[in-house]
């Protein structure tokens, strides 16, 4: 099959963040011999080609997708987020509100949803196409080194919130050096990220916010294929990822369990790596999701 992956509907900020998401979906679906594409200026009405779409929708968004179907296109949407009676990710902001609010009119356009968040598959579904969660896996292209000298025990990106910056500092001070934690604040060019994070030893998984209760699999993915091993705080929505990574058994201990890994990193990510490729292999996720959804069967009918 053709996947042809689009982030129209995403400004740049958006789509520097998902840029992990796609690179790594890509990466496995090849691994099971599809081809796959990412351009974000087109589109395709060609009944073999699947149109990738990552969820956030506006109004100009859902026509533009309404307009394509019936042109023929096929889509296939990949949600990110956890929908609650507030909103999506309990609706810390109208954003997330108002994200939540239109998803149903553009799922109603797709021929499939795969769904990054476990557990949430069933609400996704519940607007029409089939829905299936689906992991972001290991494929051994993503495997990397990058040449840096490491000078830091720990590494943090992505969204740098309050709770965040409370947690580093706090896991600075414990570990005795004002340079332990090395931060990457907001979305970076990939190869940059790459580069800082490489000059930690472990990379840290931290809830944006206390009420958020779901891991950051982009997050858990990136590091172990950059060589990294993980250590997370408590998180409510954990699978499987707490079968691969380390997660703290308290939020008190999570400092002296962080501490403990970066004295044996190495052995760590040997052990996270290996967990990695044998449970989130391309065909235990994409191929899976694939088979669920019924994307490769409604192609050959």
């Amino acid at each position: 099959m053709f996947f042809l992956f689009n982030l129209f509907n995403h400004n740049e900020l958006g789509r520097r963040s998902l840029e992990d998401v796609i690179m790594i979906l890509m990466a496995q679906l090849r691994a099971l011999g599809h081809r796959v594409a990412w351009n974000n200026d087109q589109v395709s009405a060609d009944p073999n080609v699947i149109n990738v779409v990552v969820e956030g929708f506006t109004p100009y968004a859902v026509e533009l997708m309404t307009a394509a179907r019936a042109r023929g296109n096929r889509f296939l949407i990949v949600t990110t987020e956890e929908p609650t009676p507030k909103g999506f990710n309990h609706g810390l902001n109208n954003l997330m509100v108002e994200r939540q609010r239109l998803f149903p009119e553009a799922a109603r356009l797709a021929d499939a949803i795969w769904a990054l968040v476990p557990g949430t598959e069933s609400w996704y579904g519940s607007h029409g196409p089939p829905a299936v969660h689906v992991e972001l896996g290991h494929a051994s292209t993503l495997e990397r080194t990058v040449p840096v000298a490491i000078d830091h025990e720990f590494g943090f990106y992505g969204s740098y919130t309050r709770r965040r910056e409370r947690i580093v500092k706090r896991l600075a001070r414990r570990s005795g050096s004002a340079t332990a934690v090395k931060v990457l604040a907001g979305f970076q060019e990939q190869a940059y990220r790459d580069r800082e994070m490489s000059r930690a030893k472990v990379i840290l998984q931290l809830r944006a916010d206390d009420k958020m209760g779901l891991v950051s699999s982009s997050r858990c993915n990136t590091a172990l294929h950059l060589g990294r091993p993980v250590i997370a705080e408590p998180h409510e929505l954990s699978k499987p990822w707490d079968e691969i990574v380390r997660f703290s058994k308290t939020a008190e201990s999570f400092y002296d369990e962080a501490i403990g890994m970066a004295r044996l990193w190495q052995a760590h990510h040997a052990g996270q790596l290996r967990r990695f490729r044998e449970m989130l292999s391309p065909e235990r996720c994409v191929g899976h999701a694939l088979r669920a959804t019924e994307l490769e069967k409604r192609r050959a009918a």
